[in-house]
Formats: structure tokens, C-alpha cells, sequence
């Protein structure tokens, strides 16, 4: 299938806004919740980090992977779905650009935002983070250069930043271990509903236009699983958050 300049351009959105975001974090105190210390100790500046690395993780996706394939995981998802490639696989052709910006420019930004005064929906997309690193990593162990695609920003960037957040939480007293557990259910809540939204498509629960209704759903899950959390379970902050030195 020959893909339009919408859909081949958007991934460089992604590099392009990511690149700018990294920046901003690295050069400037802007997103920061306490200038005071090291801005790698601070939790919503790691909030904020998340954004930038879902960012150009989704350039390498769908852009330019390590094999220098571009556009290529439409075709490589179909396939493993049992569809046919494009343009006749019945996953629509809006499905990618929207998930994936809705949530690198939508709900990632917004869940950041709200770190300064709710770490729980603040941290929650992290969740994904290790859950897709971890899908990346494996795959790629287990099938090789095709599984790829992905696998540098999920392995490189993806894994290291959760268990670095995760440390810093905890160390610092950010939030309780109980807070967090449920911060980042949320992200990981979020990706096994992605793949709900292709098996209940697969399975014929729904079509088309039921795969860009989930993905509302998906973009939405981390904000509202934090939000829930702390308000039906109360997972609230241990304690404030101190500043470290790195």
C-alpha cells in the first residue's frame, strides 16, 4: 500500500516534538515540580520525561525502525492477526495515528500536568512504558530482526526510566508503594486494552468504527485508573517529596 503523507508524516511530529520536550526538560527548569534539587530526583519532572520518550518511541515504530523501515507495523500487525496487508486489512487506516497521538500529545501531556498535584494520574503512563519495553524486548529475543521495531527506545529508554522512577518515588517518599502500584496499573491497564481492541475486532465484537471508539478508551485509561485509585482506594503520598542529589 502506498501510505498517504499524513500517515508517513505524523512519526516525524512525533520526533519533532519529542526532540523539542527533551530539550526543555534538559536545558530548562519549566516542567519541573522542585528546581531546588537534581531534576532526576524530582517526580513530576519524570512525569514530564515520559512524554518526550513516548514520543520518539513512536517514531521509531512507525517512522524509521532499526532495520530503516518506515510505516512497516501496520503491515507486520495484520499479519500477525491473520489479516491480509493493506490496504485490505480491516484494521482502519486511522487506528495508528490516532492512538498513538491522542496519547503522546493528549493524555501523556495532560496526566504530567496533573503530577504537581496528583503523582498517581502524574506517573501513570509508566505503566506502559514497561509493559511495551518489556513486549519489545521480548519480542525481538524471540523472533529477531523482524520483531524489531521499537526495540531501541523500549529497551534503551523504557525500562531504565521506570526502574529509575520507581526508585526515586520510593526513595524520596513521593508516594507510598501502594500509590504507585496503582499508578501504574494504569498504563499497563491501558496496554491490554490496546490489545483488546484488535481481539475484539478479530473476534467480531466490533468493527471499524468500534476499534476508534476503544481507542478513546485506551488514550483515556491511565488519567481515569489514577484518578479511581485515589479517590476509591486512597493510595495518597506517603509523605512530600524530598529533593536529592544526584
Amino acid at each position: 500500500m502506498v501510505w498517504s503523507n499524513w500517515h508517513l508524516g505524523w512519526p516525524w511530529l512525533c520526533l519533532g516534538g519529542g526532540l523539542v520536550l527533551f530539550a526543555v526538560l534538559l536545558g530548562t527548569n519549566a516542567l519541573r515540580g522542585d528546581s531546588t534539587g537534581s531534576r532526576w530526583w524530582d517526580p513530576v519532572w519524570l512525569a514530564w520525561l515520559a512524554v518526550p520518550m513516548l514520543m520518539v518511541h513512536m517514531f521509531e515504530e512507525y517512522g524509521f525502525d532499526v532495520l530503516g523501515r518506515t510505516y512497516d507495523l501496520p503491515d507486520m500487525l495484520c499479519k500477525n492477526l491473520g489479516y491480509v496487508p493493506y490496504p485490505a486489512c480491516p484494521i482502519p487506516i486511522a487506528h495508528y495515528p490516532l492512538v498513538n497521538l491522542g496519547i503522546a500529545w493528549v493524555s501523556a501531556p495532560l496526566a504530567a500536568w496533573l503530577a504537581r498535584r496528583n503523582l498517581v494520574i502524574g506517573l501513570s503512563w509508566y505503566g506502559l512504558l514497561i509493559f511495551n519495553g518489556a513486549l519489545h524486548v521480548g519480542a525481538t529475543i524471540a523472533t529477531g530482526a523482524v520483531g524489531a521495531g521499537g526495540v531501541l527506545t523500549g529497551g534503551l529508554l523504557f525500562i531504565p526510566s521506570f526502574i529509575w522512577m520507581v526508585y526515586v518515588v520510593l526513595k524520596s517518599n513521593a508516594m507510598s508503594a501502594k500509590a504507585l502500584a496503582v499508578s501504574v496499573s494504569g498504563g499497563i491497564v491501558a496496554h491490554l486494552l490496546l490489545a483488546a481492541v484488535y481481539g475484539g475486532q478479530k473476534a467480531g465484537v466490533w468493527g471499524a468504527t468500534g476499534v476508534l471508539v476503544f481507542d478513546v478508551v485506551v488514550i483515556a485509561t491511565p488519567i481515569l485508573v489514577g484518578w479511581l485509585g485515589s479517590k476509591l482506594l486512597a493510595p495518597m503520598t506517603a509523605g512530600a517529596p524530598r529533593a536529592a542529589s544526584a
